[in-house]
């Protein structure tokens, strides 16, 4: 599996190899080593065949999938200035509290 994964990292590194035909690039790799998977993924240009390869493991959801709103956002309300006057107002007034019967 080791050598699978340096064989894909001088592919991505060479664009020599990158831009050969997928029977070439196939060939290629078979001369040096690599595994059938690998030279058949390459040949069917299936990345899915490398699974067989390197077992599935899902790390994370994919990224960059768009979700839609499930409920219509509610529009924040910025109060007027008279609104927030009048709520400034109540504040203003001392407000009692009842004596509880124990607070002597």
């Amino acid at each position: 599996m080791s050598d699978s994964i340096d064989f894909l990292e001088a592919i991505g590194r060479d664009a020599s190899l990158r831009r050969l035909a997928p029977e070439l690039l196939a060939q290629r790799l078979k001369e040096v080593g690599a595994s059938d998977v690998l030279a058949n993924a390459t040949v069917q240009r299936d990345s899915r065949l490398l699974a067989e390869e390197f077992g599935i493991r899902v790390m994370h959801a994919p990224n960059g999938t768009i979700t839609p709103f499930r409920e219509t956002p509610v529009p924040l309300k910025v109060p007027s200035p008279e609104e927030d006057k009048e709520e400034g107002d109540d504040d203003d007034e001392q407000q009692s509290l009842p004596a509880s019967p124990s607070a002597h």
